[in-house]
């Protein structure tokens, strides 16, 4: 995993790309920021993290990065008493992510297939996860709207053309 490009989740067997950053929520709680080498990136963070969901909590399982002076993170540096993994119990919000794909792409985000993830997440458990399926429309799905469309023209024409529709 290198730096740039960003954070990861483990989650039901798959891999995704999460769109937010739940380290950063710590570095705030901490009120500071470790000193990490930007990168050649546009987002300058300095480190990749990998994160798992596990039996319904969300973990740090996983640090890639530099410090200022080039020397490698480690997760042991940021917490030094932890174990191969950290529970997230600072970070409640909603995680995005989007299954990887694997392909490895250099700064920026790699392609992003779906279906895409939704996670609730307070104080590192996870309360809801949703999936929202979004594939390239079926046939059966261009026939409905094909319907719609007829129904939408009709009710149209019957109120005499004024373009008023409930």
């Amino acid at each position: 995993m290198s730096a740039h490009h960003g954070d990861t989740l483990a989650f039901r067997d798959k891999r995704f790309l999460l769109v937010e950053q739940p380290l950063e929520a710590y570095f705030e709680l901490i009120g500071q920021r470790p000193r990490l080498h930007g990168g050649g990136c546009a987002d300058g963070r300095g480190y990749a993290a990998r994160w798992e969901i596990r039996d319904g909590w969300l973990y740090l399982a996983g640090l890639a990065g530099q410090w200022a002076d080039n020397s490698p993170v480690a997760l042991q540096n940021l917490f030094p008493f932890a174990g191969e993994r950290i529970f997230a119990t600072w970070f409640s919000g909603t995680l995005h992510a989007f299954r990887q794909d694997d392909a490895e792409q250099g700064c920026g985000a790699a392609p992003r297939r779906y279906p895409d993830l939704v996670l609730t997440v307070d104080q590192g458990r996870v309360r809801s996860s949703s999936i929202v399926h979004r594939g390239a429309p079926s046939a059966v799905d261009a026939h409905a709207e094909a319907g719609l469309q007829a129904g939408r023209e009709a009710m149209a024409s019957a109120a005499g053309g004024s373009g008023l529709m409930i």
